[in-house]
């Protein structure tokens, strides 16, 4: 199996991504030996593993400097970026959480925005249980989206990278699992951290991940610096690596409930 691993390198404020690997198996299979949504991954030790393979180690040669951040967007991470409520739509503050969503995509929002409480952020200390940042991005749509308009539901959580193989390769899957579980209260999240030349993400890319895959849940992307924090393995030195893509699953209140690809099982456990 052919995974991709990073190593980011602390530079204070931004961090520097020196990329290798991910690419899908010579013969075009899926390197998870995924058909569907049916076969998600079955450890359930919840030890929080960030991903498949062993996250120190790369299998490619090729190594490139990609940049300071996890993409360009908007957002600052602070909540709704124009009124700070989270009941409403995050650019006029119209909206709603018991009637009509104010998102293009047609997403229901919570009404729980003020009760949820981010836990403490920082790189190799997350774990199953914290609560992650109110963060903004910008979705599909162009349009800015808050993480805790979606307090209410479980949230799959896929960090993404446009030109990695095994994330494509996920991908078909994630769609089917917002097919599968979406009315019953799981939101799928695909968050892109690079373009398909390595650079930062943008509206473009996230469009063409939704439809590619045929995504229906949010495919966002922003210029936060502290997205990848929860598939960060600390190698010492101030380095982290994270195999892509990286997967956690949050519980309703953002909590995060597993660090690595949930089973069926637990995936169902965190619905509402």
């Amino acid at each position: 199996m052919s995974h991709k691993t990073i190593v980011v390198l602390s530079l204070g404020l931004g961090a520097a991504l020196l990329a290798s690997g991910c690419v899908l198996e010579e013969d075009g299979s899926n390197p998870f030996g995924l058909d569907g949504y049916g076969e998600l991954g079955t450890d359930d030790g919840g030890d929080g593993d960030p991903g498949d393979g062993d996250p120190s180690t790369g299998d490619g040669d090729d190594e490139s400097t990609t940049g300071e951040g996890d993409g360009e967007g908007e957002g600052d991470g602070d909540g709704d970026p124009s009124t700070g409520e989270g009941d409403g739509d995050p650019s006029t503050g119209d909206g709603d959480c018991t009637g009509e969503s104010p998102y293009m995509g047609g997403w229901d929002i919570g009404c729980c925005q003020d009760e949820v409480v981010p836990g403490a952020w920082q790189p190799g200390q997350i774990t199953p249980g914290t609560v992650i940042p109110d963060w903004t991005f910008t979705d599909q749509f162009g349009e800015a989206v808050r993480i805790y308009d979606f307090c209410h539901e479980a949230i799959y959580f896929e960090y993404v990278a446009l030109w990695c193989g095994s994330c494509q390769a996920m991908a078909p899957t994630v769609a089917g699992l917002f097919n599968q579980y979406d009315a019953q209260g799981l939101m799928t999240l695909s968050y892109m951290s690079e373009n398909a030349q390595g650079g930062a993400a943008s509206v473009a890319d996230v469009q063409v991940w939704a439809d590619n895959y045929g995504q229906d849940g949010l495919v966002v992307f922003s210029n936060l610096q502290d997205v990848w924090y929860p598939f960060g393995v600390d190698q010492g030195g101030g380095s982290f690596s994270i195999s892509l893509p990286g997967t956690m699953l949050l519980e309703p209140g953002a909590r995060i409930t597993k660090l690595g690809v949930p089973s069926p099982t637990e995936i169902q456990a965190a619905l509402p």
